[in-house]
């Protein structure tokens, strides 16, 4: 599959709200997009600790949060703009302390004060939004959200992507974001499963981490960035 083959089978329902509420209304079990905990725990660990206020945005049903929680990251805000999968994570998770918690919000407008994290964690959400109408639109509001809820000095946004560098870095690396963006790459499970011969060069094999991690705001606060 080429890269507009990839691309266009993207651009279809995953970015609208229908498609999430039916979807979780059918099937409430667990469901991981693209990697989990324990092949993306290598990566994501270098940049938090256990005392990290993390926020994990377009959460889903995955259990990703409890598998971090259970390893002593205990400030995690979880955010769907899916009313069912946020109820029923609720329900689920109902004897688990305050701090771990489920939000009803839309990435396009998120309800925290500015620098309420240490880290944003992101598997599939911005790919969704680009996936969908208005896309350039969608998601410069989604990472301009982020910016300014992250610490200005400190916070890291961790992006899990099936976008090319070529394809993702452009949103992530304007001037007015003051982070360095850094990338690696996974394997996708299925390929991990299959023969030994495969082409390790083909990009198609691979699932990409993007690192944007705060450098500082060089005069700029989050409120002048966002434009509020």
């Amino acid at each position: 599959m080429n890269k507009s083959q990839q691309e266009a089978i993207q651009k279809n329902h995953y970015g609208k709200l229908e498609f999430w509420e039916r979807r979780y209304s059918e099937n409430d079990k667990p469901f991981e997009w693209y990697q989990n905990y324990d092949t993306l725990k290598d990566i994501v660990t270098q940049y938090i600790n256990h005392n990290s206020r993390i926020l994990n945005i377009g959460c889903g049903n995955s259990n990703i949060p409890e598998d971090m929680y259970k390893e002593g990251y205990q400030w995690i805000v979880n955010l769907d703009f899916s009313k069912t999968v946020i109820e029923f994570m609720k329900e689920k998770y109902k004897s688990y302390p305050a701090h771990f918690q489920f939000v009803l919000a839309d990435a396009r407008d998120l309800p925290f004060p500015n620098e309420s994290f240490d880290c944003v964690f992101d598997k599939g959400l911005l790919d969704a939004v680009l996936s969908g109408d208005y896309s350039a639109q969608n998601s410069k509001k989604v990472i301009n959200h982020i910016y300014r809820a992250l610490k200005k000095d400190t916070g890291v946004y961790i992006i899990v992507s099936h976008g090319f560098p070529e394809q993702r870095l452009p949103y992530l690396s304007k001037s007015e974001y003051n982070w360095k963006v850094t990338y690696s790459k996974v394997y996708k499970p299925d390929v991990r499963t299959k023969s030994l011969e495969f082409d390790a060069t083909d990009l198609n094999n691979y699932h990409f981490i993007y690192v944007c991690k705060m450098d500082r705001y060089q005069g700029q606060t989050a409120a002048q960035v966002i434009g509020i």
